[in-house]
């Protein structure tokens, strides 16, 4: 195998795994949980840390530079916690356009108030990734049974036709390439 073709294998591997994690990361998952509270923290704009109390002198620090994260605190079915940030997306990236943490958190507190507290299907997107105190966003909570088991039929669709639309531009671009190769020589032709 040339090196040309190691690269171009390795290339797409990449391309292939960095398409799957930003896919991964953005599309909607779900979990089943029941609601034990809700919080608000601090965190910086900047570096997205969470800020101490006594760091939140708003002078120091800016008044613009800090604002309110909502936290919905759950505990899922294998009795593992879970910590889902609520935090509305707006117009921006991933486009969900959230415009109701508030009213996600009034639901989260209604559920974790109920004495025998019910399932919860929990939508989201994002990672937990404890070092870099990151956190997924809830995108919606609803009632479902202890041993509902959701299948994700937007995502398989969405994946479906992000394939079928690669493999098309992938077609048209080696069309388009193909066209513009020189033509081989002829027999007849190396005579002039």
């Amino acid at each position: 195998m040339t090196t040309i073709k190691k690269i171009k294998i390795a290339t797409g591997v990449l391309l292939v795994a960095a398409i799957a994690l930003f896919l991964f990361h953005n599309l909607p998952r779900t979990a089943v949980v029941q609601i034990s509270g809700t919080d608000v923290k601090r965190v910086d704009r900047e570096s997205g840390e969470v800020v101490s109390k006594s760091a939140q002198d708003t002078s120091a620090r800016g008044a613009g530079n800090t604002y309110d994260v909502r936290f919905i605190n759950s505990v899922a079915r294998n009795g593992k916690t879970m910590v889902f940030r609520n935090e509305d997306t707006g117009w921006g990236w991933p486009p969900y356009f959230k415009f109701n943490s508030a009213d996600l958190t009034a639901q989260a507190q209604a559920f974790a108030s109920v004495p025998d507290k019910p399932w919860v299907l929990v939508k989201y997107y994002g990672w937990r990734i404890r070092i870099f105190s990151m956190f997924p966003n809830a995108i919606s909570l609803r009632t479902v049974d202890r041993d509902y088991d959701h299948f994700p039929l937007f995502n398989v669709v969405f994946v479906i036709l992000l394939a079928i639309g690669g493999f098309i531009v992938v077609r048209k671009i080696r069309k388009l390439l193909g066209g513009r190769r020189r033509p081989k020589k002829t027999g007849s032709d190396e005579g002039k």
